[in-house]
């Protein structure tokens, strides 16, 4: 897929407003918004899921939407934040000692016994792979020493990440009351764990051999997302999940040419079809275009009582937005906000100011401008060299040295 370069350096797409920044509280973010209704797209893929949601996952756009935000059963879905938590506050190379509470969890198991030794390495695979319901009860004791008290990081977590459906109970997905999710939520957390190299790795894997050291045991543990399997092109994630309660679940992932969508399904009636009906409708009708790329200076600003009179400011992180691939439109713009004053001394990577995406109004993505460079305090020197140049060109100009 063709990534579309467009220039942010040219002010006739970038509005260069100067004003004052002042530092935001945090706001939890809006949920991105859906296609834009001028956009002509081929027609809606056949979904019957009760709830459905298919995200862009380096925007967070949403490119389609069936009951997304309705809450729902989540069933072992459930299980991509507890490995997200897992991942932030544990170390691969932790020892898991099993509880009899954790070993006897019902359901779905990677088999595990009381008293036996694991790496959290080995259980997140055990979890995420096998979706092993008692590597999830171990885990959540490691990390939080109860399962109770992993629900309280959970529901933590889901909020920050801004997660507007969840209450989670456990770390498994069991059936339990008060334990939902919806797609939107879903995606969202994925989005986040998919940022995670390791969690990219083991969800993207379809069979694995373990060395289990402190048994002296090897296996292999089979993944159980069948579009790992060669069905859908660009498959790379993330969970299954199946209780009576939530019906068959599905959260997919696929990368093709860099660009990442998120697919997720709950209560299908073909979990995979439908996911990957989803996957293939987003390539048929979207791809990305580039903005900015990070460290491109895309505006210079003047400095006071600096060495050099402006400075270069750059991205700081990329900023894409997607686009329907089917017709010309009009690209998003690039509006750069400059702190009102800048006083040198200056150091590189200073934040001074934002660079926003705009689509009709609504805001799309944004980052920080930084100082592409140093701007020195000026010297009593520079300032008397800067007042006496004017008169040295015009002494050239008009022939008098």
């Amino acid at each position: 897929m063709r990534l579309q370069r467009l220039t942010a350096k040219c002010l006739s797409t970038a509005a260069l407003l100067l004003l004052s920044l002042c530092p935001a509280a945090p706001t939890q973010a809006a949920p991105m918004p859906g296609p834009n209704p001028a956009w002509k797209l081929t027609a809606r893929p056949p979904v019957a899921a009760g709830g459905a949601i298919l995200m862009d996952w380096s925007t967070g756009r949403i490119l389609y939407n069936r009951n997304a935000f309705q809450p729902r059963d989540p069933a072992s879905t459930t299980k991509v934040l507890t490995a997200l938590i897992a991942l932030e506050k544990g170390r691969l190379d932790d020892k898991v000692t099993i509880s009899k509470r954790a070993a006897y969890t019902p359901g779905s198991s990677m088999y595990i016994k009381p008293g036996e030794v694991y790496s959290l390495h080995d259980l997140l695979h055990g979890l995420l792979l096998r979706s092993g319901n008692d590597a999830a009860a171990a885990i959540a004791e490691h990390i939080a020493g109860s399962v109770e008290n992993f629900a309280v990081l959970m529901n933590a977590k889901s909020k920050q990440l801004g997660t507007v459906s969840s209450r989670w109970v456990n770390p498994h997905g069991l059936t339990a009351q008060g334990h939902v999710s919806s797609a939107y939520d879903l995606a969202l957390i994925a989005r986040e764990a998919l940022k995670n190299p390791t969690f990219q790795k083991i969800v993207s894997t379809r069979e694995t051999p373990l060395r289990f050291e402190y048994l002296h045991r090897d296996v292999i543990l089979h993944n159980t997302n069948r579009l790992l399997a060669g069905g859908l092109p660009g498959a790379d994630g993330v969970k299954t999940g199946t209780t009576a309660a939530a019906g068959a679940c599905l959260v997919a992932s696929a990368t093709r040419d860099n660009h990442k969508l998120i697919a997720v399904v709950l209560n299908a009636g073909n979990r995979w079809r439908e996911a990957s009906s989803l996957l293939e409708w987003g390539y048929t009708n979207f791809e990305l275009a580039t903005l900015g790329a990070a460290g491109e200076v895309v505006v210079e600003a003047p400095v006071a009582n600096g060495r050099q009179l402006a400075i270069p400011l750059a991205l700081a992180d990329p900023l894409v937005a997607v686009v329907p691939r089917t017709q010309s439109t009009e690209r998003p713009k690039l509006e750069i906000q400059v702190q009102e004053q800048i006083t040198a001394p200056v150091k590189r990577g200073e934040a001074l100011g934002r660079a926003r995406v705009r689509e009709e109004g609504k805001p799309l993505a944004e980052t920080v401008l930084i100082a592409a460079a140093d701007v020195p305090k000026a010297t009593l020197l520079d300032k008397f060299m800067r007042l006496i140049s004017p008169l040295v060109r015009w002494g050239h100009e008009a022939g008098a040295f």
